[in-house]
Parts: C-alpha cells; structure tokens; sequence
C-alpha cells in the first residue's frame, strides 16, 4: 500500500511539474502569438488601407473617365461641322475642347452648356476662326440675362449676319446693346432673343443703325406692347419705308429724297419720322395715314410722338454701351452662387483632364475586346462547358459515394453495431480505471 501510495505521489509530482512546464510554454507561446498578431494586424491594416486607397482610385479613376468620355461625346457633335484634314480638324477640337473648359471655369457654366453653344456658332457663323471666342460672348450673355446659350447666339447671329459682320467684335457689340435695351427698355434677354429676328433683316436693308433700332425696342417695350408685339410694329413701320403709299411718296420727293432707304440713311430712323411728320405740319392723322399697316402707326406715332424725347435719349446711350454686357454678367456672378458654380466647373473640368489620360488606354483596351470578341466568347463557352462537365461529374461521383456507404451500412448493421457497441465499451472501462485510481490516491 506504501509503495502504490509512493508511486500515485510521484506520478502527481511529475503531473504537477508537467503543468508548470506546459503553462510556462503557453506563457511564451501567447507573447509570441500576441508579438506576431500585432505584426499580423499590422499588416492587415497596411493591406486594408492600401486596399481602400487602391479601389478610391480605381474608383475615382472610373468616375474620371466617364466624365472626360462625356465631354468627348459633346466635341465630337462639335466635330462633325469642322473643315480640313484630319489633323487639322483634330487640332481645332483640341484648341476648342481647352477654350470650353476655360470658359466654364470663368463662368460656371457647365461644359454641355458651352458644348451646345459652340455648336449652334459653328452652325450659324461657319468654321470662323472667332468661333470659340462667340461662343464665349454668347454663354457670358446668357448667364447675364437668364438665357440659354443657344438664345444668345440666335440673337448675336441675327444681328450681326442681317448687318453683314461676324466677327467677335459685332457679336460683342450685339449683346452689349441687347443688355443696354434691357436695361432702359421693359423686356428680356429670352424675349429679344425670340422676337428680334424679324425685324432685323428689314433694318439693316433700310440702313437703320443697330443703335436705333434697340434704341426703339428700349423706348417701345411696356409702352407699345411686348418684346414680341414691338418687334412687329417696328418691322411693320420699316416695311412702310419700303413700299411707301402714296402720300409718303409725295413727302420724301418734296424732301428730296428718292425712297424711303435714302431717308433714313441721310436722316436716321428718328430724324426720318420727324420730317414726315413735319411735312405735315404736325398732323398726327395725316403722319399717321403714310403708313398703311395699323402696327406701324403705332409705332411711329409714340416714335415721333410721346416717346420721341425716350427714343432720342436712348439711342444716345446705345452709342456709349459697350461693356453692358460684360458688366451685366459681373453683376449676375458675383455672389456666393455665381462663386460656387465657378468653383463646381473648376473642379469638373479637372476631372475631365484626369479622365483625358486615361481614354486612350480605355479606347485601346475596348477596341483590342471588340476585335476578339468572338474568340473572347469561344473561350468562355470552353470554359462554362468544361465546368459544367466537372460539376456534373463530381455529383455523379458523390451521389454513388453515398449509395454505396449507405448500402454498406444497410449490409453490415450487425458488425456497425458491434463496432459501436464495442468503443462504448472500451470507454466505459477506462472511465471506471481511472476513477479507481483517483480513488486510490486519495
């Protein structure tokens, strides 16, 4: 019994240093799994931050490049009214594609916007060498008078093509005295710029100054009627210069004046309506009855009647607008909106850049997918097609696993059982010795 009492000692003193010896080396192994976590974790956060930096710029990039193909898609309606050989023709996208974007810098207007301008200019005016600079006073104008760019430029075209000058300079001219009659007259810039067309072509065939005639749409406008029914009583008076009736006739001949277009050209618009009407000793009837259209006599009787004294000062000011343009998109830009529509376009059109480098290795990439395509989709039909026989054949191969295991079982239950029955066994006995030697040490 000492001797069994001995032995059950030593085995728990050599249980008890085993212990000390298995913590000790867990202590050890935990600092190191903790040194080569921290080391791990570390690592992880690098990845997952390279990782994160790493689908930011694919992201970004992605974002870049659509923007920046947008914009090429907006060039390339531009594109199609260009003349010249390739080269040259790609030269002018390159040099408008920069101006658009400086432009929409300048007024925070977005680059479809000044796109669509460019667009209706080169239409209007032609491949000129002042397009891009047009299209500039066009957009300025509209963001002034709370227009579309492409209103602007049917009224700087109307002008200046009835008066027989394009350049950038007449445009110029143009919009600075529509923002002059906008200012002195009771209309728009949209309203102008949808009714003027009319009018014009007679005016600049009579030699009426462009000064009169916006001099008369600033004296006539929520006087006579609106935008659209002034410019119908002025071209229906300037048709009455035209084909003068009988009485008119009379009058311009004991003036000395041939027709109606030498009249005006000597005289001017007002000074020729004035002298009708002193030929007539101030007879407002009789003035009035030299123009056979009833619009006309409206116009002309305010004209040389009420209105004159309105009509000659304004025509004065038309003289000294320039820059009324300019200072009209000034003043509809500096505030904390027209600064962050800038700032907004500043960074749009950035994007655009970052996006221009990478459309060539997009445009390369998707045209080398176009070309092989049908290889392309040959290779993944071999592909599904060979996936889907190991599939099926992995299923046919598992399925007869588990009949055949399940057959085995059915045949063999009595020796299963016996197997199990036998592990239970063996369990239990060394259950029941070691609780005897627990006992006996105790």
């Amino acid at each position: 019994m000492a001797a069994g009492t001995e032995i059950f000692r030593l085995f728990g003193r050599i249980m008890i240093e085993t212990s000390d010896a298995e913590r000790s080396l867990s202590k050890t192994e935990s600092k190191a799994k903790a040194f080569l976590g921290t080391i791990g974790n570390g690592a992880v956060t690098v990845a997952k931050f390279a990782g994160a930096v790493g689908a930011a710029a694919l992201t970004a990039a992605g974002a870049a490049t659509k923007v920046a193909a947008d914009f090429q898609s907006q060039m390339s309606n531009v594109q199609t009214l260009l003349t010249g050989t390739q080269d040259e023709i790609a030269a002018k996208v390159s040099k408008y594609g920069d101006i658009v974007k400086e432009v929409s810098r300048t007024t925070g207007l977005e680059t479809s916007n000044l796109t669509d301008g460019l667009y209706q200019v080169v239409s209007a005016f032609g491949d000129v060498d002042d397009a891009a600079k047009i299209m500039e006073i066009a957009a300025k104008s509209a963001k002034a008078g709370n227009a579309e760019t492409s209103d602007a430029v049917d009224l700087l075209s109307a002008v200046t093509k009835g008066y027989g000058d394009i350049s950038a300079e007449a445009n110029q001219k143009a919009a600075d005295l529509a923002f002059t009659t906008v200012r002195l007259g009771q209309t728009s810039f949209p309203e102008l710029a949808s009714s003027m067309g009319k009018v014009i072509p007679l005016c600049a065939t009579m030699k009426v100054k462009e000064e009169e005639l916006f001099g008369a749409m600033a004296t006539l406008t929520g006087v006579t009627g609106g935008t659209a029914e002034v410019s119908t009583q002025l071209k229906a008076t300037i048709q009455g210069f035209m084909q003068p009736t009988t009485a008119m006739t009379s009058a311009l001949k004991k003036m000395g004046y041939e027709n109606g277009q030498a009249a005006i050209e000597s005289l001017g618009l007002q000074g020729a309506l004035d002298a009708l009407k002193e030929s007539v000793n101030g007879d407002e009837l009789a003035f009035a009855g030299m123009f056979s259209s009833v619009e006309a006599k409206t116009a002309v009787l305010a004209l040389a009647g009420a209105q004159s004294e309105d009509f000659t000062n304004k025509t004065k000011e038309m003289y000294s607008a320039t820059g009324a343009a300019e200072s009209a998109f000034d003043t509809q830009t500096a505030n904390l909106k027209g600064t962050l529509e800038k700032l907004k376009q500043a960074a749009n059109t950035t994007v655009i850049e970052l996006g221009e480098k990478f459309l060539p290795v997009v445009q390369t990439l998707a045209e080398w997918v176009l070309e092989n395509m049908p290889a392309i989709q040959s290779t993944i039909e071999v592909v599904f097609d060979y996936l889907t026989t190991v599939t099926n054949t992995c299923v046919e191969y598992i399925t007869m696993l588990k009949d055949a295991a399940s057959a085995w079982v059915a045949d063999h239950q009595e020796t299963v059982n016996a197997i199990l029955t036998a592990i239970q066994n063996l369990w239990q006995f060394v259950q029941t010795i070691f609780s005897a030697l627990m006992t006996a040490a105790g």
